[in-house]
C-alpha cells in the first residue's frame, strides 16, 4: 500500500470518527431539550367560590333576596357533587380516577376545592366535570372517591345520590318558610365545560370558580327563541323560592332547579 493510500484511509477513519461523535452529541442534545421541556407535574386545584349574585355566600348569618319573589332567605347546609373531571387538549386527556367529590360549604372557609395530585400537564386547555353523580355510579353501592351509600347524601338503592343539597329559611312578611333542596335523578346529572387555556397559573396550578346560588334558581327558557344577545341579568327569570320551597322527590320540581345546573358554576 501506497503513502497516498494510508493517508487516505486516515482521513476516512477520522472523518467516521468525527461524524459519529457529532452524532452523538445530536443525540446528548435533543435528550436534554425533551427532559427540559417534558412538563413536571404539578398539582392541579379547582377551587370553589360560592355567591348569591355578587354577594359571597355565608351560612345562617346572612340574608339574601329571594332571587323570584319577596321576602329573603337564609342557608344553614349547602353541599353538591361534582365528578368526572377531564383534563384535554387536542392531542391528549387526562381522566381522573376514582372522580367523585362532595363539596361542603359549612365551614370556616370561604371556598372548597379539590386537588388533582402530579398532573403532567402540557397544553391543556379544556376541563370538564359532571355536576351530580353519573348513572352508572347513581346506580350502585360502590365506595369511590366521595360516595357512600350511608351518607346524608344518599337517598336509597332505587334513586341513588342527592347530586346538591341546600336547606335554609325563607322570611316574608316576618312569617318563616322552611327551604328544602334535595336534587337528584339520573336525568339531573349535567356536564359542564371550561376553556383554561389561560386561567392555570404555572405558580400555583390553581382554577377558580364561582358556584352562583342565585343562578341556581334561573328559569329554563330553552323552549323560547335563542336570543341574538346575551340575556343582560335583569332580563332573566328566576324561580320564586315562595312558590317552590320544598323540592325532594318530585320529578318535575326537580328538574326545574336542575335545569340551573347549566348556569350556577362559572370560571373566574
Amino acid at each position: 500500500m501506497t503513502k497516498s493510500s494510508n493517508n487516505t484511509a486516515n482521513i476516512m477513519t477520522v472523518n467516521k470518527k468525527t461524524i459519529t461523535f457529532a452524532f452523538l452529541a445530536l443525540v446528548t442534545v435533543l435528550v436534554v431539550v425533551v427532559v427540559l421541556l417534558r412538563p413536571a407535574p404539578q398539582n392541579i386545584t379547582l377551587r370553589f367560590h360560592p355567591f348569591v349574585g355578587d354577594n359571597p355566600f355565608l351560612l345562617n348569618t346572612q340574608s339574601y333576596q329571594n332571587p323570584g319573589g319577596d321576602g329573603e332567605f337564609t342557608v344553614r347546609d349547602f353541599q353538591l357533587f361534582i365528578s368526572n373531571i377531564v383534563l384535554s387538549s387536542p392531542t391528549n386527556q387526562i381522566n381522573e380516577q376514582e372522580s367523585y367529590h362532595l363539596l361542603r360549604f359549612d365551614g370556616n372557609s370561604a371556598f372548597d376545592q379539590i386537588v388533582i395530585p402530579q398532573i403532567k400537564l402540557r397544553s391543556h386547555n379544556q376541563l370538564s366535570f359532571g355536576i351530580g353523580v353519573d348513572p352508572k355510579a347513581n346506580g350502585s353501592l360502590m365506595f369511590s372517591g366521595d360516595l357512600d351509600p350511608n351518607s346524608r347524601m344518599a337517598w336509597n338503592w332505587q334513586v341513588g345520590y342527592k347530586f346538591l343539597l341546600l336547606e335554609g329559611t325563607l322570611t316574608v312578611n316576618k312569617q318563616q318558610l322552611p327551604l328544602v333542596y334535595h336534587i337528584g335523578f339520573d336525568e339531573s346529572y349535567t356536564e359542564l365545560n371550561f376553556d383554561i387555556a389561560n386561567k392555570i397559573m404555572p405558580e400555583n396550578g390553581v382554577i377558580n370558580f364561582k358556584i352562583d346560588l342565585q343562578r341556581l334558581f334561573q328559569k329554563d327558557n330553552s323552549h323560547d327563541v335563542i336570543p341574538t344577545q346575551p340575556q343582560l341579568p335583569q332580563d332573566i327569570e328566576y324561580i320564586d323560592m315562595y312558590k317552590m320551597s320544598h323540592v325532594k322527590f318530585s320529578p318535575e320540581d326537580v328538574k326545574s332547579i336542575a335545569n340551573g345546573f347549566n348556569h350556577f358554576i362559572t370560571i373566574m
